[in-house]
């Protein structure tokens, strides 16, 4: 085995114990079971794909390996580091850049077998990794936590990690029966070519702070012909519509709304933007709009991600039947005294 020799980590080669760095030729399979088994109950389906391309990559880890060692191109992806017992993965995190400056660099992955809980292996291994950053010319850690993993927020609360906002999922068993339809002056339909009005709303309303773990990009509200082709072609075979309403006052929009309705078996899914200086004006009547519109499909689930400082639209929903399923939290470490609250791109 060859260990390649990195300045303040302990590792034992004689016995293959304690941490080295993550070897994509070799951990892929052995990470992937261990990230299936500590997250289990949160993966979403974004991260269930995720491991499960893990899982085929693994197939192929001695190519991955060559091609990573004479390119680099998964060190970005995969680059972070394992805690070893007797030759045995039992501890894994990944760390790395979250902007093409190396400023900010995140963290994830954090995961230790059970069997091996409790020994503080976690803590070494986020000490490794923002060893790691810190050394790369990084300025800022950061990180996601589920509000109820009470131990794993301790640990990095322990570590300086600090609360900078959040996610909440909430999720209806049913559609609510509405009778009325609402009315709103200024609520108008609107299209994929109206990217750009959609783009700025959701900057403004999440702010720098709320952007530490994921910028908003452009390309996420700029539809390509396929995703048109695909959004035209489902409603023609009639599974679901998406329906796209604003709020908009003269050339911007104050308030919008997405709505995926299914006709086929499944969750209606909503997404919700109000600018904060509206919260509580510009969001019930937009929610009210797309529960009446639910009123001509099948009373499926109905599911929705808001930002926790939306506490106007939690507080409704929850009164129309919604119940918050679990918050994700997006936490900092300052790795460096001399920088700025804000992040750097």
């Amino acid at each position: 085995m060859t260990v390649i020799p990195v300045p303040g980590y302990q590792y034992d080669q004689r016995l293959e114990t304690g941490i080295r760095p993550f070897d994509i030729s070799r951990d892929l399979r052995a990470v992937a079971e261990l990230i299936s088994t500590s997250f289990a109950s949160e993966l979403d389906d974004r991260g269930s794909a995720a491991l499960r391309e893990m899982r085929t990559m693994s197939h192929f880890g001695g190519l991955l390996g060559v091609i990573n060692r004479s390119t680099g191109e998964f060190n970005d992806l995969l680059n972070g580091f394992v805690w070893v017992e007797q030759g045995h993965v039992v501890g894994n995190i990944t760390v790395q850049r979250a902007d093409k400056y190396a400023t900010r660099w995140q963290i994830a992955n954090v995961a230790v077998s059970p069997g091996f809980r409790g020994r503080g292996i976690s803590r070494r291994l986020m000490e490794t990794a923002i060893d790691h950053a810190t050394r790369a010319g990084g300025l800022w850690a950061v990180l996601q936590v589920y509000q109820s993993n009470v131990v794993a927020r301790r640990l990095y609360q322990s570590m300086d990690f600090e609360d900078i906002g959040g996610t909440v999922e909430m999720r209806a068993p049913r559609t609510p029966v509405v009778t009325n339809r609402p009315e709103h002056a200024l609520m108008r339909r609107f299209s994929t070519a109206d990217w750009q009005p959609l783009y700025e709303l959701v900057n403004h309303q999440l702010g720098a702070q709320a952007q530490w773990w994921r910028s908003i990009r452009r390309a996420d509200f700029q539809a390509t012909f396929e995703d048109q082709l695909g959004e035209w072609f489902w409603r023609i075979v009639g599974r679901g519509v998406t329906y796209r309403r604003a709020i908009q006052d003269s050339s911007r929009f104050e308030a919008a709304l997405l709505l995926e309705a299914r006709r086929w078996r499944g969750e209606h899914i909503m997404q919700l933007w109000v600018r904060p200086e509206h919260y509580g004006v510009y969001d019930r009547p937009l929610i009210d709009w797309a529960l009446w519109q639910l009123q001509d499909y099948p009373r499926w689930p109905i599911r929705i991600s808001l930002n926790i400082e939306h506490q106007s639209a939690i507080d409704y929903l929850e009164r129309c039947g919604f119940v918050p399923q679990r918050t994700l939290i997006t936490m900092r470490k300052r790795l460096r005294e001399d920088v700025g609250d804000e992040p750097i791109e």
